[in-house]
């Protein structure tokens, strides 16, 4: 891959969006090369948990390539071409394995909506980031403006997507947008730190409550939740691994 570094350690996938000379910007062929990536990692057994960052220290994503997506000019051709970035993101925001934005630098327009996607979101303390679209004469291109709404809630959302304004991590996190933050030259050892305790749990359980967690995002009844949730404990309920680790702690007793 041309955009994309894999490297896997230990249960943790670290994908590194590597055009650091556009601060990783977006391009057709990440898209494709990511899309790749995301279904051999969905099908890899030893993998538990994907960590997103940028190459270098400056960006996690700048947005789209501006050279590239401004070639489209009509809603014809800017459509299929939104909606293709659209479907990675979608995939990303469905995934069976928890995901992260390591981010660890900018996140600008489109990178914001990368982060979006993600189930978490970690961030340098010097990370600076902005939905701003709107001052471009546009809106969230990716499906994030919905995505935010639902995370943040509707009014935290749209004082972001209204005004275009950057903010800092420290008030990402105050509205419930970042998840955790991390002095900058800590960023990578504790993000990782933190996706190695998931990694070290079995992938049965890992997704079964990604299952859970989707089911209540979707807004599905409580009970409805309950009774699946339910079901896949029991799904798992006397397997070997299970039946295993009781009777060690019975003869602990």
């Amino acid at each position: 891959m041309n955009t994309v570094l894999l490297d896997k350690q230990d249960g943790v996938a670290l994908v590194t969006l590597n055009r650091p000379s556009v601060r990783n910007a977006i391009s057709f062929e990440m898209v494709e090369e990511l899309d790749t990536c995301l279904d051999e990692l969905a099908s890899d057994k030893e993998v538990k948990v994907i960590v997103f960052t940028g190459a270098g220290d400056k960006a996690f994503v700048s947005g789209g390539d501006l050279d590239q997506f401004l070639s489209v000019r009509t809603k014809d051709k800017s459509y299929p071409m939104l909606m293709r970035v659209a479907r990675l993101l979608s995939k990303i925001d469905r995934y069976a394995k928890p995901t992260i934005a390591m981010m660890n630098g900018a996140a600008i327009g489109g990178g914001c909506e990368f982060a979006a996607a993600c189930r978490f979101r970690m961030a340098s303390d010097k990370a600076k980031m902005g939905f701003v679209q709107i001052g471009m004469h546009i809106i969230t291109g990716w499906g994030s403006g919905t995505r935010l709404m639902e995370k943040i809630g509707t009014n935290n959302a749209l004082e972001l997507l209204l005004t275009g304004e950057l903010f800092d991590a420290a008030y990402g996190k105050e509205i419930g947008f970042i998840d955790r933050v991390f002095p900058h030259e800590a960023l990578h050892d504790k993000v990782m730190k933190f996706a190695g305790r998931i990694a070290d749990k079995p992938l049965a359980g890992i997704e079964a409550y990604m299952k859970v967690a989707k089911m209540v995002d979707s807004g599905l009844a409580r009970e409805v939740c309950i009774e699946e949730e339910i079901d896949l404990c029991s799904s798992l309920w006397g397997s070997e691994a299970h039946y295993d680790v009781v009777q060690k702690f019975l003869q602990k007793k």
